[in-house]
């Protein structure tokens, strides 16, 4: 009888917790409201931004440490998930899908349909 193979548990891809970081980090550093906090807008981001950069997997608490640390580590690496991540903000926050009504994306839009539909005063 073949023997069957049961999949890793512990498996686990050490730059989506890179770039989850630098979503963060971007975020802490907004100040002119280009982007939204919530989970929709940080995870839609997230996933375009890691479609763009080479998975690192580990498969231990040990291997995940020594894996992120070299990530942390690697200047050129920083820069370049930094570009992807600021990238895929950017096209997210042009097509947001947030559930929040509150969101600053939804509410730029709403402002900017209420300013053309506005009564002149000509």
């Amino acid at each position: 009888m073949a023997e069957q193979h049961k999949p890793l548990k512990s498996l686990e891809n050490q730059m989506e917790r890179a770039v989850l970081e630098m979503v963060n980090e971007i975020l802490l550093m907004e100040s002119q409201q280009r982007y939204c906090f919530c989970e929709k807008f940080c995870n839609d981001a997230a996933a375009l931004a890691l479609n763009n950069l080479q998975p690192r997997y580990a498969t231990s608490f040990h291997g995940s440490l020594r894996t992120l640390e070299a990530i942390q580590a690697d200047q050129e690496l920083q820069r370049l998930i930094r570009l992807e991540v600021v990238k895929a903000m950017d096209k997210v926050a042009a097509n947001p899908r947030c559930p929040e009504p509150e969101c600053p994306l939804l509410l730029r839009d709403v402002e900017a349909i209420e300013l053309e539909l506005a009564p002149s005063d000509n």
